[in-house]
């Protein structure tokens, strides 16, 4: 079975368990077919405005770096120090944030969801959010080696 390391946060207390693969690939499936079926049953408007609440949520249970600038950089080094790479930029109302990841390339072309996500988009989203209440979620593309995510900051 492949298996790689992935560091739990635990308080302050990091320690490192065995996650399998298809277990990582069946979690970003699960939700990308959550979010499909919720745009289905709720349509798009509402759905969208379950996302955002869940991601204004989300972003408060993840303790980010007591010295970060803002909650996007904060987001940022969390997810650094599990070994993610992130490249924040951010131009007139937008966001763009890409993120390689050291399970992508396995984890990616195991998935089965016609649309598959990066669930860290969420986070990501929150931390946004909490800088400009109304912002969205514009792009949530998975690539080879992470995603390509874009926000667009709508000014209250």
């Amino acid at each position: 079975m492949d298996e790689k390391r992935l560091v739990c946060h635990d308080s302050d207390k990091a320690k490192t368990v065995s996650v399998s693969e298809d277990y990582l690939a069946f979690l970003h499936d699960e939700l990308s077919e959550n979010r499909v079926r919720l745009r289905e049953i709720l349509g798009e408007s509402q759905a969208n405005a379950l996302f955002c609440w869940s991601a204004d949520r989300l972003v408060t249970t993840l303790g980010s770096s007591r010295n970060a600038l803002s909650p996007v950089e904060g987001i940022a080094q969390k997810l650094k120090s599990w070994g993610m790479q992130v490249e924040v930029k951010s131009k007139g109302n937008t966001v763009d944030i890409s993120m390689k990841c050291p399970y992508a390339e396995t984890v990616h072309p195991r998935l089965s969801s016609k649309e598959p996500k990066c669930p860290l988009a969420e986070y990501l989203l929150g931390a946004v959010r909490l800088e400009d209440s109304k912002s969205q979620l514009l792009r949530n593309d998975l690539t080879k080696d992470g995603v390509q995510l874009k926000f667009e900051k709508q000014s209250d």
